[in-house]
């Protein structure tokens, strides 16, 4: 008995030694009301938490093409109003860079969007014109990142894709521009670039892509070659967005679709139990943890090859479960996407509060193409959510700050709030008498109108200089500074900047609105003087507040005196200047009705103030001048002068009078804080 005894107890030690090591309970198979829910609360809880970042960068192009992919599988049309409404921001452009990659992301969801309304020409043209002019000058020179200073004149080293991401920005735009244009030319482009990355940067033993020229033959810890998960990632869910778009009968088809199937099972090899890649493929201790992004796009390219027949899903859809299992480790109950490697270019350390918008957008598409997987898809036509987000966003007339460019109407970049509207000019007007001074529109109502006007003005022959009800643009700029523009105080004499250079509408809350200007300036003594101006208009302010920074041969200049200037637009004008105050005005009357226009600046940044006139042009080319009052500052030791300026109308009912106008002008409210207080 005792015999047994000890038998029996070492046959239960063994079953209890033996029950770590047992295969895990199997999870259940994914359900398609939790992914969509997931999606939800990512994309909403995204769009409550701007970032503050350009609406043209590279960063949060994937978010554009996640919220477009939820959009039309959850069939929720408030996703693609938001697309719709960064697009409106961005003038439907590019950034502004013509030849690099990263600038050319967006356009995947511009073109995404305009081919399912090709009625809205202005949402293709400027890709268009970006790429037609790269086209018309090609670089042919061989470019790498471990030569940095090419032969070519004015040419960069990130003028070609010489990084591997660098798929993921451009094909999937030319594509997609191939498409709406029927012109075989951008395909030409395209596979003819793409080839020499590939050549370039593929490897044929691993079947994975080196980051760039300078990490070939770099190896991990480990002593395997170190390959980038992020980097990858961004290649092979950029290979299906492309493939997505690429006619069947394109020669060059079967070699996208065999690359897309080669990294395939590199891929898959590289996953690790917990669902999740490691920052460095084949090494997964060198930094340990499951990266977020670069695992949501490699489960975005798996479940994307799935559903249109590229892959086998009895083969691969354990491992896209596995993604997404993991994928929703990294993500907080309430959305937030983390665990997301920051912005970089080579395997590095991240935590549970790391988040970045590509990553919300990689987890967006990855749940998109699992939902379509799972039968969980909305049956509306993409088109129909469009048009609905379409009428939501044009009905929209709730108050708040907002920025736009407007390449339609030459370049223009106009912005308001509930109470005032505003505008500055940009290089399509470079050979005319417009600069770089700041015009004021005068608005009677507290919800935007910017888009409206220009449409009207454009499309429909109705003049926004003509009061229609909800305001009109009666102030006259030119050549002036207009409203608090600014420029170099040279030897007594102002020295304007051109029509801005470039331009970044920012992502901000309803309730500010904000940009980035660069503007140059006329050489001195062979020395490049250049400005970077950010504006913020918040609502309910009458104010923009300003800082600009210069910069000589891109260096910031300490002492440089500028000028900032408001014009007066007739002879009957009174000025108020009080440079003790740091605070000066115009008021008159225009059609009857009284106009402000002021700025403020900080306690003692003012050097002097002046009522001057300044000599310019009319538009019929004859001299004409302008009476300004004008501040002379100088820049601090960042090269920076901060100001705000902006105007009041009586005719919009919230500044009554010019005592009124000198009263919010005075207020302490108003002043800008002291230059050292932005540091």
């Amino acid at each position: 008995m005792k015999l047994l005894g000890r038998m029996a107890r070492a046959a239960l030690l063994c079953l209890a030694m033996a029950a770590p090591l047992a295969a895990p309970a199997k999870e259940p198979p994914l359900a398609a009301a939790q992914v969509r829910a997931a999606l939800l609360r990512s994309a909403d809880w995204q769009l409550a938490n701007p970032r503050r970042i350009e609406t043209t960068d590279w960063i949060i192009a994937p978010m554009y093409d996640g919220l477009l992919h939820a959009a039309f599988t959850t069939g929720e049309p408030r996703f693609a109003q938001a697309v719709l409404g960064f697009g409106n921001q961005s003038g439907w452009s590019p950034r502004w860079r013509y030849y690099h990659a990263d600038d050319h992301a967006v356009g995947h969801a511009w073109l995404d969007i305009y081919q399912l309304d090709p009625t809205r020409k202005e949402r293709l043209a400027p890709l268009q014109k970006t790429f037609d002019y790269v086209l018309a000058h090609p670089v042919t020179e061989a470019l790498d990142f471990r030569n940095k200073s090419p032969k070519t004149p004015g040419i960069s080293f990130t003028d070609r894709w010489t990084w591997c991401d660098a798929l993921y920005m451009g094909p999937p735009t030319l594509v997609r521009l191939y498409r709406a244009t029927g012109d075989k030319k951008y395909l030409d482009f395209l596979d003819r670039e793409f080839r020499y990355t590939y050549d370039t940067l593929y490897d044929h033993d691993e079947h994975l892509f080196w980051r760039d020229g300078t990490y070939i033959g770099k190896t991990a810890p480990n002593g395997r070659k170190q390959f980038w998960s992020r980097g990858n990632g961004w290649v092979y869910a950029g290979l299906g967005l492309l493939l997505q778009e690429l006619p069947a009968d394109h020669p060059t088809r079967p070699f996208y679709v065999k690359l897309f199937l080669e990294m395939t099972d590199a891929v898959v090899a590289a996953q690790q139990p917990d669902g999740l890649w490691r920052p460095s493929m084949l090494d997964a201790k060198h930094i340990p943890g499951g990266e977020q992004s670069g695992s949501a796009f490699f489960t975005y390219g798996l479940a994307w090859g799935i559903n249109h027949g590229l892959l086998s899903k009895k083969k691969y859809w354990p491992a896209v479960e596995r993604g997404w299992r993991g994928q929703m480790s990294t993500v907080k109950p309430d959305g937030f996407v983390g665990f997301v490697q920051p912005v970089g270019e080579a395997p590095d350390k991240f935590n549970e509060t790391s988040t970045q918008l590509y990553g919300t957008g990689a987890f967006l598409l990855a749940g998109s193409e699992i939902l379509r997987a799972l039968g969980g898809a909305t049956k509306t036509a993409p088109e129909k959510i469009l048009a609905a987000a379409q009428a939501a966003f044009d009905a929209d007339r709730t108050p708040r700050a907002y920025a736009r460019l407007v390449p339609e109407r030459k370049d223009d970049l106009a912005w308001e709030n509930d109470r005032v509207a505003f505008r500055i000019y940009g290089p399509a007007l470079r050979a005319s008498i417009e600069d770089s001074g700041i015009d004021a529109w005068f608005k009677k109502v507290d919800y935007p109108v910017i888009d409206k006007w220009y449409r009207d003005d454009i499309h429909n022959k109705v003049s926004y200089h003509k009061d229609h009800g909800e305001g009109y643009d009666a102030y006259g700029v030119g050549d002036t500074r207009g409203v608090g523009g600014l420029g170099l105080w040279r030897d007594g004499t102002l020295v304007a900047a051109d029509t801005y250079r470039h331009a970044d509408v920012v992502w901000t809350k309803p309730e500010v609105a904000e940009f980035v200007v660069a503007y140059d300036y006329p050489e001195l003594d062979g020395r490049t003087i250049r400005e970077k101006r950010t504006v913020r208009l918040k609502l309910g302010e009458q104010l923009n507040d300003i800082e600009a920074r210069f910069t000589v041969d891109g260096k910031p200049v300490a002492g440089l005196e500028v000028a900032v200037g408001l014009v007066a637009q007739g002879k009957s004008a009174q000025f108020d200047l009080q440079p003790n105050d740091g605070r000066m005005s115009v008021w008159e009357t225009i059609d009857g009705k009284g106009l402000g226009v002021g700025a403020v600046f900080a306690a003692g940044e003012v050097r002097q103030m002046k009522r001057t006139n300044l000599a310019g042009k009319a538009h019929d080319g004859k001299a004409k001048s302008a009476e300004h009052a004008l501040a002379i500052l100088r820049t601090d030791a960042d090269g920076r002068v901060r100001y705000r300026a902006g105007f009041g109308w009586s005719g919009a009912g919230k500044i009554a009078d010019r005592a009124a106008w000198d009263a919010y002008l005075a207020d302490p409210a108003r002043a800008p804080a002291p230059m050292e207080a932005t540091k």
